[in-house]
């Protein structure tokens, strides 16, 4: 059986504390990819025999998930009743009721003290703790959730028992990350390109014709701002990747460009502050035109390179046709983020992938049907 222990008195682990190998989870109550992702990594925890201990850690992404802090310090209330992991199950199997009501009555089927319970949510005790595990993710390069770390290597394998325990047994073995030839990746939207088992090496290869490493991060760019939206809603946007000089003669400014003026080497697409400022510019209507360096060249763009005969899927708006014609009419490559959250992709007219966000967490993605 597998025990309730902290590591360095803070985090809550799941296992033998001198277990060789350590998974550390960053997850979010509201993520039902996290909700999968739990039965998973605790049944590992047992096949694995000893070898592996499970932490969790608190990444609640509030612009989607309104309700996972709140959550989050419900658990820590339990936790500090010595309830953790019961808890935590509760919130993962009713994660579609996580009003303070209901927290309270997972407290009461836990048996917990509920004055001592009820005061901690009230006054928020256990906040700056939640809160601590969040800078802790960001600082890790957590960009969604789950966010699977082994012996402080980013995991970004399979999410299921038999690729988790070969992870697993190749980090006892003290040959993960060093000397393996394996590239170091992220889960989800983090820097999670580059090696031959790549989950998008298809969408982002050199046949596209444009800067292979420009569009996986513009792709990367994309997967967020889907997943994250904008200040509690989600929002749509559109960029060009590549052939920008082309892209430019067939598009004009909808706005003023909140980009011009600014030097290159202050907007390029890998830099930090240049994508806060994207997904921020993401809610004005038109299109990023970035140029295969890696510069968003301009923001707000109206694509009027209309093509005739372009076969689209039924139910996409505007901002795909404008994506596909775009695509046909240079040599660049569109990237569409739906309000639905879903990312396409286009070449030479067409759609040839499309990435859903949360199905991607669990490696769901794959080139359009029928290509």
């Amino acid at each position: 059986m597998t025990t309730d222990t902290h590591t360095g008195g803070r985090d809550h682990a799941l296992g033998p504390a001198d277990a060789p190998v350590t998974l550390v989870e960053y997850g979010d109550y509201q993520c039902p990819y996290c909700a999968k992702t739990r039965p998973i990594l605790e049944e590992l925890v047992e096949k694995a025999e000893g070898k592996a201990r499970l932490v969790f850690r608190h990444y609640p992404l509030d612009s989607v998930h309104p309700l996972a802090r709140r959550a989050a310090e419900a658990a820590e209330a339990a936790g500090d009743q010595g309830r953790f992991w019961p808890m935590h199950g509760l919130l993962y199997q009713n994660q579609e009721n996580l009003t303070d009501e209901d927290l309270r009555s997972y407290a009461m089927r836990l048996d917990l003290d509920l004055d001592r319970f009820d005061g901690d949510l009230a006054e928020h005790r256990h906040a700056d703790r939640v809160q601590e595990n969040r800078l802790a993710g960001e600082r890790d390069g957590v960009r969604g959730t789950p966010g699977v770390f082994i012996n402080d290597v980013p995991y970004d394998g399979r999410l299921e028992i038999e690729a988790l325990l070969g992870a697993v047994e190749e980090a006892a073995e003290g040959t993960r990350g060093r000397g393996t030839g394996r590239e170091v990746r992220r889960v989800g939207p983090g820097d999670s390109f580059g090696g031959l088992d790549d989950p998008i090496a298809e969408i982002c290869s050199e046949e596209r014709g444009v800067n292979n490493a420009t569009l996986r991060r513009v792709v990367q760019l994309a997967v967020e701002i889907a997943r994250e939206g904008r200040e509690g809603r989600k929002i749509g946007t559109l960029f060009a990747v590549g052939d920008h000089e082309a892209v430019l003669v067939r598009s004009r400014p909808l706005i003023l460009d909140p980009l011009a003026g600014h030097p290159d080497d202050a907007k390029g697409v890998k830099d930090p502050d240049m994508r806060e400022t994207v997904k921020e510019l993401a809610q004005l209507d038109g299109a990023f035109v970035v140029a295969d360096e890696g510069v968003v060249v301009s923001a707000a763009r109206y694509l009027d390179a209309a093509s005739d005969n372009l076969e689209l899927p039924l139910g996409l708006g505007s901002r795909h046709m404008a994506a596909a014609s775009i695509s046909r009419n240079t040599k660049a490559v569109a990237v569409a983020v739906s309000e639905s959250s879903t990312v396409r992709i286009f070449d030479e007219g067409r759609v040839v992938a499309e990435v859903v966000p949360e199905v991607w967490m669990l490696r769901g993605y794959g080139p359009y049907p029928g290509r």
